[in-house]
């Protein structure tokens, strides 16, 4: 088991690559002037190499609308940026296999 961080691009939704690792997302922050995403790592061999699992990430500013349906488990933090501006992140993790979500 690891934390790993990711660098988040500031856009509405994106799809975080994570193989076959099973991905907790824990938290947000700016580093660096960049918005950070660290996830708790399981390799899991359960899984078969051709799983191409995502983390799947919704990014929400303060007083913008959105169109997903967020609830308080995909919600990973509120990131204060020190150029001003706030996010609001959601986060999920997905399991596709051959293609389809699991």
């Amino acid at each position: 088991m690891k934390i790993w961080k990711y660098e988040l691009q500031i856009t509405d939704r994106q799809y975080i690559p994570v193989g076959s690792s099973y991905v907790w997302p824990l938290s947000v922050a700016e580093q660096n002037g960049k918005l950070m995403l660290w996830a708790h790592v399981i390799k899991e061999d359960g899984f078969p190499p051709r799983c191409k699992n995502t983390i799947t990430v919704d990014i929400i500013g303060t007083g913008n609308p959105y169109e997903f349906d967020m609830t308080a488990d995909n919600f990973v933090g509120t990131a204060v940026m020190s150029y001003g501006a706030v996010w609001h992140v959601f986060a999920r993790y997905d399991i596709i296999s051959g293609g389809a979500v699991e």
